[in-house]
This record gives structure tokens, C-alpha cells and sequence, in this order.
């Protein structure tokens, strides 16, 4: 799908400034919040009903994140500095646990960019 570009003059002030504050408040840019809104006027009524109601209101959905992380703040203030420590350190082995390891790691220098074009075409054999 090829992008197109969609210049808009003469847009008044007020509706402007509550594009601008749509957008800060979905966390989107100026452009994004815009095509959200072309994109929903698109699409025929009862569906856009559906997705609006399956999402909620974003304000909602900002609230309900915001507690999570000062719920989650409070939890870690709770901890004494040692314990925080323990506590990254473990979910450090965890994650590094779930992360697949590459099976090698390498470093290949060039001294020619013709050397990489044959390395990309022929791969290993070029060395």
C-alpha cells in the first residue's frame, strides 16, 4: 500500500487545538490522532460502534494503566534498596532465561567495499 500525502489548509483554530489536545491525550501525534479519525469516519457505522465499545474510552484505559504503575510504584518503594537489587538482579536471569541466545557471535571487518559485496553475494565461501 503506497503511502499518499493529504495537505489541509485553512483549518480553524479551535478545531486545531482539539485535534492537538485528542492527540496528547491518546498519546498520539498530531497526524496519527488525524488518520485515527479519518479511519474511523471510514469504515461503516455499526462496526466503528463495535470498535469503540470493545476499547472504551481512552480516558479509561489511561486510568486504569496510571493505577497499575503507582500500584506497582508503591510495591517497590515498599522494598529496601537490598531487596530492590535482589529483585532486578533475579528478573535479569529471568528474562536473560527466556531470551534465545544466538548461536554464535562474530565480528567481520572488510577492507574493501568489494569484499563485503562478494561476502554478501557468496556468503562464507568469499573468505
Amino acid at each position: 500500500m503506497k503511502l499518499r500525502t493529504l495537505t489541509i489548509r485553512g483549518l480553524p483554530e479551535p478545531l486545531l487545538k482539539t485535534l492537538r489536545s485528542a492527540a496528547k491525550r491518546s498519546r498520539r501525534s498530531l497526524n496519527a490522532e488525524v488518520l485515527v479519525r479519518l479511519e474511523a469516519g471510514a469504515v461503516p457505522a455499526a462496526s466503528a460502534a463495535r470498535v469503540r465499545a470493545s476499547a472504551g474510552p481512552p480516558d479509561e484505559v489511561r486510568l486504569a494503566f496510571d493505577e497499575a504503575n503507582l500500584s506497582r510504584l508503591r510495591s517497590d518503594l515498599a522494598l529496601t534498596p537490598e531487596q530492590r537489587v535482589h529483585l532486578g538482579e533475579e528478573l535479569a536471569k529471568v528474562s536473560a532465561a527466556q531470551r534465545p541466545r544466538p548461536r554464535f557471535q562474530r565480528v567481520i571487518q572488510f577492507d574493501r567495499y568489494e569484499d563485503y559485496l562478494d561476502w554478501k553475494r557468496y556468503g562464507d565461501r568469499a573468505l
